[in-house]
């Protein structure tokens, strides 16, 4: 007996076979259809699957798509991002981590950047690199354009960049914090090639990161608040939000706020002056 999401599920494939074109699917028309959007067996060819198997699946049957073919029905429908998940979700599946495309920052998303000044704002991607900033940030955290793109990875800098823990008035929580979010995501997918190098990388150089990663905690400041101990203005107290935008998956934006009017003067002075 078919369960609510076997249901769900079935019903959510008819409804994207129903709304998808021949044309947009690469089919020939041929003669007049009878149905709207695709045949169940134009959809079971699409994906390389027996027309009686796809059937049962969107009847709502009790059987249980594998990975495979959830990536196949994925492409044969041309299911967005959400979409898809919310394909793998209905199945109880997890979907396989992909490796993302190098993000190239829009004129829009580097617009709303800017459009934060004087207060820092900047992007990461899910690697925890920084891939768009705005001027403010450059000039509170450290000039991104002069470094490498290991320099702009959060993580490596934590510990390899001596001036960070000059900057920050809580480094050691911050950069336990950073482990913790790291250890978390390679307990999920540990086969990620990019960070098993950064894990060897930091590992072979700091002898801190070496001890913390292999004592396997997951601790570390709350996220929120920074108070800075900048070089040129003096101490900076910041509150901060970091939000997924649409334009890009597994992306972060996180804007910083002065938490207080010395602060905002202070930030004030650092953007008039540069």
């Amino acid at each position: 007996m078919a369960d609510e999401k076997h249901v769900e599920l079935g019903l959510f494939l008819k409804k994207k076979r129903a709304s998808l074109t021949p044309e947009q699917a690469g089919l020939p028309l041929g003669k007049k259809r009878k149905v709207t959007g695709l045949r169940r067996e134009e959809v079971a060819e699409l994906a390389n699957l027996s027309v009686d198997w796809y059937i049962r699946l969107e009847q709502g049957r009790a059987v249980q798509p594998s990975v495979e073919v959830l990536l196949a029905l994925s492409n044969a429908l041309q299911l967005n991002r959400k979409e898809r998940d919310y394909l793998f979700n209905l199945a109880e599946q997890r979907l396989p981590e992909e490796m993302p495309d190098p993000i190239t920052v829009s004129p829009g998303l580097q617009k709303f950047l800017d459009s934060q000044n004087p207060y820092p704002a900047y992007i990461t991607d899910k690697e925890w690199n920084i891939v768009g900033w705005n001027k403010a940030a450059a000039l509170v955290f450290g000039d991104y354009s002069l470094m490498t793109p290991l320099q702009r990875n959060t993580i490596w800098r934590a510990f390899m960049d001596p001036s960070m823990k000059d900057l920050l008035d809580n480094w050691e929580g911050h950069s336990k914090l950073r482990v913790s979010q790291l250890r978390m995501a390679h307990s999920q997918f540990p086969a990620n090639p990019e960070r098993l190098a950064l894990i060897d990388e930091l590992c072979g150089q700091s002898s801190i990161f070496d001890l913390w990663w292999n004592q396997q905690f997951i601790i570390g400041t709350p996220e929120g608040k920074k108070l800075l101990h900048h070089p040129v203005v003096g101490d900076i107290r910041l509150d901060y939000l970091s939000f997924q935008t649409e334009e890009y998956r597994d992306a972060t934006v996180t804007v910083h706020l002065a938490s207080d009017s010395d602060s905002k003067r202070k930030l004030d002075t650092l953007f008039e002056g540069s």
